[in-house]
């Protein structure tokens, strides 16, 4: 007959299997926070390498006094596209601030002045029927 081989593990050796196990998974846990800190300087290196490739291209070749007009004149229409979208921000707060007023006149029964209203934040809420 087959003799059975049975391996006796004394509570020693168990405690430093156990020892070196969580050993492990401590390291393991530490490496894995220190990379997460490298990440805040990611973004640090990558703005450095967009200078340093700013700073090695060579200059543009002088252009004729016809191809320097047309940018100009787009500097001069980029303005205007902003001045445009600006006034309906200003319509979007004068809206939003006499709704406000008048909710709160509503619910106080006093009248309140939309001036003296100050919006800080804006939340859109999606409501479920």
């Amino acid at each position: 007959m087959a003799e059975a081989v049975t391996e006796v593990t004394t509570m020693s050796e168990a405690l430093i299997n156990t020892g070196i196990g969580m050993g492990t998974v401590f390291v393991v846990l530490i490496l894995i926070s220190f990379i997460i800190y490298l990440f805040k300087f990611i973004p640090k290196l990558m703005n450095r390498e967009k200078k340093a490739e700013t700073v090695t291209k060579p200059a543009a070749p002088a252009a004729p006094a016809a191809k320097a007009a047309a940018p100009a004149a787009k500097e001069t229409a980029a303005p205007a596209a902003k001045e445009t979208a600006a006034p309906d921000d200003r319509q979007l707060i004068a809206v939003i601030a006499a709704a406000a007023a008048a909710q709160m006149t509503e619910e106080t029964g006093t009248p309140v002045a939309a001036d003296g209203l100050v919006i800080r934040s804006i939340k859109k809420r999606i409501l479920s029927n």
